[in-house]
């Protein structure tokens, strides 16, 4: 039995807290132990307690330039890796990784760190100086650019470091047919569309600048002010991130332009709120490490379409399985969604692929597999 102690700083419906929350419901048990330690509370912390994880909580979020907080972070993983015998530490950021690093490689338990990314600054730089036994990457590009702020340091960081590359994947499944059409059919009500066949363009994402939903705002008044001979409608759900300054400037622009979407909160449901659309859109204007909502979009039949770069490049064969746009660039990203409002078979033809090509490549349990199996690998080193 290998026992594992996964490290999470936050607790909330990101990336890597679903990841997180994918070892737990995706663990082999009977290879794998698996523990946690979270830093807050949050929607990560009442899942793996609901779900009869053997979790942890500290009394307080650490920071690291508390000394003091660093030691009570070092004093509890030591406790957890005595109580249960931990053979391996699973942090779930460069950031955790600076807490745990150094108090695991003083009990000679190893450690991993995954970069969910975007690799962006010294945190990322410090960590891989760090005594660890790998990192994980969630794209090529991930890996170039933890590969490239490592650059500096090369001398001080030994060359046999591996580095294990790991597709995120889902557990989204597309909702029935009648309930993803009465869902649809309640967005058009509340909405006031009487149109039943406009195009539903879907961004789910935390509301904040780097997202780019302005963006697409942008491409929605290029595409109003063309008056296509379709009609089509943009649902923006999301929570506002660090302040309402952002999320205020979204709905001005809505209000101000009179453009066909609407801030509808926080995904009630993300399988039914994307089952219901058509479209499903990245507008980040820094490139995104991978891109976990496409593939959501993907699994349940929704186009995705995203910028030129980063991860969605290798997520999304263009014309093939979705559409790329120009990075930060509304004209493009307009030009894009006018082809799928105005082509129905185009549309209809790269929503089937691309719910192929998701059920082939990017399954949680697939991911998870090769996560466990990378973990095995490392203690076996």
């Amino acid at each position: 039995m290998q026992r594992i102690l996964y490290v999470c700083p936050m607790s909330g419906i990101g990336g890597a807290e679903t990841f997180i929350k994918q070892t737990l419901t995706h663990c082999n048990k009977s290879l794998f132990e698996n523990h946690y330690l979270c830093f807050r509370p949050g929607p990560l912390f009442d899942f793996l307690k609901s779900n009869g994880a053997s979790v942890f909580l500290l009394n307080s979020p650490p920071r690291l330039s508390h000394i003091n907080d660093r030691n009570k972070v070092s004093a509890e993983i030591q406790k957890i890796i005595n109580q249960f015998n931990i053979q391996l530490v699973h942090s779930t950021s460069a950031y955790t990784a600076l807490f745990v690093a150094w108090p695991c490689y003083r009990m000679s338990i190893k450690h991993v760190w995954f970069q969910h990314g975007p690799p962006s600054g010294w945190m990322d730089r410090l960590a891989a100086l760090l005594p660890n036994q790998g990192i994980i990457t969630n794209s090529h590009f991930t890996s170039a650019e933890q590969r490239r702020l490592e650059a500096p340091l090369r001398f001080f960081i030994s060359r046999k470091l591996p580095l294990e590359k790991i597709l995120l994947g889902t557990d989204v499944k597309k909702a029935s047919s009648a309930e993803a059409q009465q869902y649809r059919n309640t967005l058009l009500a509340q909405n006031s569309i009487t149109q039943p066949s406009t195009v539903l363009i879907a961004i789910l994402c935390r509301l904040q600048s780097l997202k780019g939903v302005d963006l697409l705002l942008e491409a929605l008044e290029i595409l109003k002010q063309k008056k296509l001979k379709n009609d089509f409608f943009c649902c923006i759900w999301g929570e506002a991130f660090k302040g309402d300054a952002y999320f205020n400037s979204l709905k001005n622009q809505i209000v101000e332009k009179a453009l066909p979407a609407q801030l509808l909160g926080p995904a009630p449901d993300v399988s039914l709120c994307l089952s219901a659309v058509d479209i499903v859109v990245s507008a980040s204007v820094q490139p995104e490490s991978f891109g976990l909502t496409l593939i959501e979009g993907m699994m349940v039949g929704a186009v995705p379409v995203a910028p030129n770069e980063g991860g969605p490049l290798e997520i999304i064969q263009h014309g093939y399985d979705g559409l790329h746009f120009i990075a930060r660039d509304p004209e493009s990203l307009a030009r894009e969604l006018e082809t799928l409002i105005e082509d129905e078979n185009l549309r209809l033809k790269l929503a089937t692929q691309a719910q192929k090509s998701a059920e082939l490549k990017y399954q949680a349990k697939r991911a998870i597999q090769q996560l466990e199996s990378f973990h095995s690998k490392v203690l076996s080193s």
